[in-house]
């Protein structure tokens, strides 16, 4: 019964400790995911400030809104093993856009809410700057 105790205790501490070693990354492969995460925020980003003219919707600038948060939300996760002052940096500039767009009065025609956000995605671009820097994509 001892030997078999120990056998199991044995076995789970490897099977434990090749879990553990399976789940580390890394600093390279961090910086990878977290590249390959801002080239998606980057386009979702440029794809917001092309698409969007007179003749869009507001449906549309909620889905190009949605596509950003998306993409936004995956690269918070894999930023969150890579930098710090410069990811503080992008989310307050994310917090700003996201509220810009929720501000968006109603009633504004497609070219002036575009007017009204270019602000805020301009602050976004200039985040995304200082965040390659530090991803060196």
């Amino acid at each position: 019964m001892r030997k078999t105790t120990k056998l199991f205790t044995s076995l789970a501490m490897t099977l434990a400790l090749g879990a553990s070693l399976a789940a580390c990354s890394s600093p390279e492969e961090n910086s990878s995911a977290a590249c390959d995460s801002y080239a998606k925020l980057v386009g979702s980003v440029a794809e917001v400030k092309t698409s969007l003219t007179s003749a869009s919707s507001v449906n549309d600038i909620q889905a190009a809104h949605e596509k950003v948060k998306t993409s936004y939300a995956d690269l918070q996760k894999s930023l969150d093993k890579v930098s710090g002052d410069r990811k503080e940096a992008f989310d307050a500039a994310w917090k700003d856009f996201d509220k810009a767009v929720s501000d968006v009065d109603k009633n504004l025609t497609v070219p002036q809410a575009k007017e009204a956000l270019a602000d805020d995605v301009a602050k976004i671009q200039a985040a995304q700057t200082e965040l390659n820097k530090d991803l060196t994509c």
